[in-house]
């Protein structure tokens, strides 16, 4: 693309490459559509639930470790030569379930074969390289590119569902694995560009490509405060906001909620969830980014605590618009406040380390749920204590300190 690429109209073009390509990440093809595939493969294997869901938690479990490792890999050799073969690896695995999954043993081990050798398909690539080309905007950025990933989880289920009704569940797999493979991989790997290494130092504030050999190497990082701080940040919010997320759906039949209007206010989550990383990232490039953080995360502690009462059917839909605003929040926040605090340097590995910790409170989150409402049939009581972790991240990030280097800081 050479110095077209280096306009704003190219610039924004990377941003919508790496949104497509977000919306066939393993979140989206791997762990979204998963639950698309429980009752079809239960019907045909007996298999049960638990012991299928075991193939999500060993592929997040895999994800949290090997997240660092892909970071570093990132840095040191560029997005596209991560993301390609990750990417045919997440293809490859999803085509192979369509053609010989008959046993258990083989959908776990796929699963954590895409945990470990497909792991560089997920954000921290494209983050790397959407930071990297913008700086005064790149919260927008960042914001418009993971709005992709929302649109994955829009577009995706349909499309399975679809599939499965007219064609069964392996066409399902092979058509998710063919689209990774034809589509995804070659657009990525063609026109998903790093920029040219700037001669000279970048003005704060300019929409010039950021240096990317500025900031702390990853061992700097973890030696700061304020990096573990985001560590409980992350970890707190994806443990309270995605063990309810998937819980949801019951959560809102136990208030007396239709089945049929419980899945169309749970799609209002998504819907949020899209339009608030547009709008957060948007704001975060004017308003100092731990401020905007502060009111997004209360206003998910707020949406809990109304669930929490049981009594919430007449305010669910409010509920559900503050949960999702939240969730569209968190990982826009994450990239971009791993890139302000700690420069472009060593991006990919402090976002993957952060990012892991998010994935830890997301595979925890669930169970924690479950494990409650067996307890005591009510979801009030967790409920009330991820209102309480939302609001406890809310006031760790209410001490977040300025950027450390002002060539980093918005304008």
């Amino acid at each position: 693309m050479g110095k077209g690429v280096q306009s704003r109209a190219g610039r924004w073009w990377i941003v919508a490459v790496a949104a497509f390509g977000l919306s066939t990440s393993p979140g989206q093809f791997a762990y979204g559509a998963f639950s698309l595939f429980i009752e079809p493969l239960e019907q045909e294997f007996g298999w049960a639930r638990a012991d299928m869901s075991l193939a999500l938690t060993l592929f997040t479990l895999c994800l949290a470790v090997t997240l660092p490792f892909i970071g570093r890999l990132v840095d040191r050799y560029g997005s596209r030569r991560v993301l390609a073969p990750s990417m045919l690896v997440l293809g490859v695995g999803l085509c192979m379930l369509g053609w010989q999954l008959d046993a258990l043993w083989i959908l776990l081990t796929v699963y954590v074969l895409i945990g470990v050798l497909g792991a560089g398909a997920n954000s921290p690539p494209y983050m790397r390289t959407v930071s990297s080309w913008f700086d005064r905007r790149r919260g927008l950025a960042i914001g418009t590119a993971m709005a992709g990933a929302g649109l994955g989880y829009a577009y995706v289920p349909p499309m399975v569902r679809y599939i499965n009704d007219a064609y069964g569940w392996r066409f399902s797999f092979l058509a998710l694995g063919a689209i990774i493979i034809f589509v995804a991989t070659p657009l990525v790997a063609l026109f998903l560009k790093d920029p040219p290494r700037p001669q000279g130092r970048v003005a704060p504030g300019s929409d010039a490509p950021a240096g990317e050999a500025a900031g702390d190497a990853w061992r700097e990082a973890m030696g700061r405060g304020v990096f573990w701080m985001l560590i409980c940040v992350f970890a707190l919010l994806s443990f309270s906001l995605y063990g309810m997320l998937a819980h949801f759906k019951p959560m809102l039949s136990d208030m007396g909620i239709p089945g049929e209007e419980a899945g169309w206010i749970a799609g209002m989550v998504g819907i949020a969830v899209m339009v608030s990383r547009v709008v957060i990232g948007y704001l975060i490039d004017r308003i100092f980014a731990p401020r905007v953080a502060l009111v997004v995360f209360l206003f998910s502690a707020a949406g809990m605590a109304v669930l929490a009462t049981g009594n919430a059917a007449g305010f669910a839909i409010p509920a559900a618009l503050l949960l999702g605003l939240s969730m569209g929040a968190e990982i826009d926040l994450l990239a971009y406040l791993a890139g302000r605090y700690f420069g472009l340097k060593s991006f990919a590995v402090i976002y993957g380390l952060l990012f892991s910790a998010f994935l830890a409170g997301t595979a925890l989150g669930p169970w924690a749920y479950g494990a409650a409402y067996d307890a005591d049939g009510s979801y009030a009581a967790m409920l009330l204590v991820g209102a309480g972790c939302c609001a406890l991240a809310a006031l760790i990030t209410g001490f977040l300190p300025r950027w450390p280097d002002p060539s980093r800081a918005p304008s």
